[in-house]
Formats: C-alpha cells, structure tokens, sequence
C-alpha cells in the first residue's frame, strides 16, 4: 500500500492509475495517516507512508513509537526533503533533526540513501525485514553514483565511495555530493582522501566504520542533520569507546535557525557543509592548522 498526506499534486497520478485501490491520499492529517499504517501492517501488508521529513517525523512522533515500532509493525515511513532539500520552504521543511529523533525509537531502522540506485534497493529490501523503516530522501534531482547494469547496490553495510590515503570523511545520505566534489578539490591539492558513505544509519554498522578508521588517520564526518544524534557523534563515541588514535572532527548544521528562507545552496553555504567548506576544514584537520 502506498499512502500519502497530501502530497506530490499529480505527481501520483500514473501510480493511482496502476492501482487505484492501494494508493490513497490521507488528506492533512498525518499522525491518524501513520495509526492506519500500523493496522494495515496488523494485517499483513507492507504500507508506505510518504510525507515532508518534519510532517513525517515531528508530526508523528508519538504514532511512531507506540503505533509502530513498540508493536514492531512493518510500516516503511518515507521522508521526502532531508537536510536543506526544501531550500526557500524554509526551517518549516527542513529536515535536519530527523534522524537524532528517530534514533531514540528502538527498533526502528534508517536508512539514508545517497542516490536513486540505492533508494530502490531500500524499497525492494523492505519485503525481508521483520519490523518498521524510516527511508530519508532528498528533494533535488540527486544523479546516480552507482554504475548501470551492475545490480542493485548494498544498503545495510558502509560504502567505501573512494580511496586515499590522507584520511577519512564519513558521510550519509545525499550530502555525499557535496562530500565528493570536496574529494575531487583535495586531490588536486595532493591530499587523496577516502570517502565511506553510510547508507544505512541505524543499525549502525560499528564493526565496519571501525575497520575503515583502523589506519588511525584524521577522520572527518559530514551530516545535513544537526549534531545531537546523528552521525558525527556515533563516530565519536566509537572512536572514544575503542580508543582508537583518529583526529577527530565533524562537520554538522549549526544548532539555530537561519534567518532567512535559503536555497538548499545557500543553506549549505550558511551552515559550512557545501563542497568548499568541507574540503577547507578537511585540510585543517589533516595539517593540524
């Protein structure tokens, strides 16, 4: 079943289409949209439920603990617009407090995607798993960065994207754009940088991020998400737990609101997550400046 809350005008049209009697528009009431998905689950379907990130998230949040995850039903919550993605919408729309949220939620996995290849495997992955899902998706048109024809990529394990040999920046969801085009400037100063992509975040994949960090060079995390329970501080409390040597810095959205409604550009501008940033405070962190 696919369920929306009054979104994507049109845009649905071809899948109503389709299947006119498992695709419904819930109107503007998203946290009952979410109590009717648990039921379906009840019963046995697999009900996607897509809204805005804060509409699917903040909304909801109550329906989401108790409706779906304590009863472990298999609902796949779909949030459109992570991070800066709604720009000029303003922090209305912006979703970059989502996965801190959720994250408290036991039971309850995220997956963060980077490009299309891999949102689809999220969506056939989602028949297997035994209980619910948050999918996080962007908003702009975000191109492949898997190769064609190879398959459906792997979305439970850290995506070694590129490697180097200065350091690590760690990174998930569509941030990884501006993450390689950060890379992509580094090597052309000589500082060949690695870059690991989670397109999973929950469950965090512990053992794996380990062994990428395990040559104990500066390591970077960059989030479209703010700092309190995200990735950076995941990274963090590994690299503290395993006491491992790693300089150690992220690179996350400033704890405030802008003071204006900004393009996504400007937005990652304003909070120092676009390319440019990125690849300064990487070059900080390795020359110690």
């Amino acid at each position: 079943m696919f369920i929306t809350g009054d979104l994507g005008y049109k845009l649905f049209d071809p899948l109503l289409e389709i299947d006119p009697e498992r695709t419904i528009n819930f109107g503007i009431r998203e946290a009952a949209m979410v109590g009717f998905a648990a039921g379906l689950a009840k019963s046995g379907m697999l009900p996607f439920v897509y809204s805005i990130v804060p509409f699917m998230t903040l909304r909801c949040l109550e329906q989401i603990k108790i409706d779906v995850c304590y009863n472990r039903n298999r609902v796949i919550l779909v949030g459109v617009g992570g991070g800066f993605s709604y720009g000029a919408n303003g922090p209305t729309h912006y979703g970059i407090d989502d996965l801190g949220v959720l994250s408290c939620l036991p039971g309850l996995r995220l997956w963060t995607p980077a490009d299309p290849s891999e949102v689809r495997a999220c969506v056939r992955a989602a028949v297997s798993l035994d209980g619910p899902a948050y999918l996080r998706l962007g908003r702009n048109n975000e191109p492949n960065l898997h190769p064609p024809g190879k398959g459906l990529p792997i979305v439970d394990a850290p995506v070694l994207v590129r490697n180097g040999s200065s350091g690590t920046i760690i990174s998930c969801g569509v941030i990884l754009h501006e993450v390689l085009a950060a890379a992509d400037s580094l090597s052309s100063k000589g500082l060949p940088v690695r870059v690991v992509h989670l397109p999973m975040l929950r469950p965090f994949a512990h053992s794996a991020v380990k062994g990428h960090l395990a040559d104990g060079r500066p390591v970077l995390v960059v989030e479209e998400h703010v700092a309190p329970g995200g990735l950076g501080q995941e990274v963090a409390t590994l690299l503290a737990g395993e006491g491992m040597p790693n300089r150690f810095r992220m690179l996350s959205s400033p704890h405030a609101f802008p003071n204006a409604c900004l393009s996504r550009k400007a937005a990652l501008a304003w909070a120092g997550l676009d390319a440019a940033t990125i690849a300064r405070r990487f070059e900080e962190l390795v020359t110690g400046t």
